[in-house]
């Protein structure tokens, strides 16, 4: 029965993002917006409902008015795909993403129509150029970065890199610290030097349903003035005590 209803879902989700690859790559170059945000974003965030409801993955955030027309950044903690998905499904945003994901099929023109920022992880002169892009770019639709650089083990928080902080405190930028959480972390997460494919399959093939719960915090607002490592290190602490409080 697993393999059944893995195969399933794989499949119909698989066509589900091919069906709406071509509109969303299409409609990018038109100049037309709802509620500010551009068609092929909004057309992208009815394709990331409708497969979180294929696998059985539901979105929870109370708070969700704080998502919802932010302008600025997203900071949320990161330890699994679903973290993309489950923001996109709330309020379209675009992505700091590695540059390998441009070339994968489907997903990478999708990434590219939506107005992902790329970057070559082991390339300073790539990781500054992001940057400097990223402080003048218009930020709504807002921006997400994960701080932490790559997908943390999920019962900590990786060290934040202060990049994310140098972009906000040049700029200006209102940005806004997002803790993401599950209620089977065991099947979400996606495990460091795990196959795409493997993490997929344990979440399509599970019977039970999968939350993801977005707790967004208190916006912050910082000036130039303000210090990026000491940023860095207070929203750390403050994200810390959310997901992995002190007994």
């Amino acid at each position: 029965m697993s393999f059944i209803r893995g195969y399933y879902r794989l499949s119909l989700s698989a066509l589900i993002l091919t069906f709406f690859a071509v509109f969303i790559v299409l409609t990018s170059f038109l100049p037309i917006t709802i509620k500010d945000v551009p068609l092929s974003l909004r057309l992208a965030q009815i394709m990331v409902r409708a497969i979180l409801w294929v696998l059985n993955v539901r979105v929870n955030c109370e708070e969700k008015e704080q998502l919802v027309g932010f302008d600025g950044f997203f900071f949320p903690n990161h330890v699994s795909y679903l973290e993309v998905l489950a923001l996109f499904s709330l309020m379209p945003t675009r992505f700091l993403a590695k540059a390998e994901i441009r070339g994968w099929p489907v997903v990478g023109p999708i990434a590219a129509a939506v107005g992902c920022v790329f970057v070559q992880r082991g390339d300073k002169a790539s990781r500054r150029e992001a940057r400097m892009a990223l402080t003048q770019v218009n930020t709504f639709p807002p921006i997400t970065i994960f701080p932490e650089g790559k997908r943390g083990p999920g019962d900590q928080l990786l060290p934040f890199r202060y990049g994310a902080f140098e972009i906000v405190t040049q700029g200006g930028f209102a940005f806004l610290p997002i803790a993401a959480s599950y209620n089977h972390p065991e099947i979400a997460i996606w495990r460091r030097k795990e196959n795409i494919v493997a993490a997929l399959w344990r979440l399509s093939s599970q019977p039970e349903r999968i939350e993801v719960k977005l707790q967004p915090l208190q916006p912050h607002h910082p000036t130039p003035e303000d210090d990026p490592i000491t940023l860095a290190e207070k929203v750390h602490a403050e994200l810390t005590a959310v997901l992995y409080p002190s007994p």
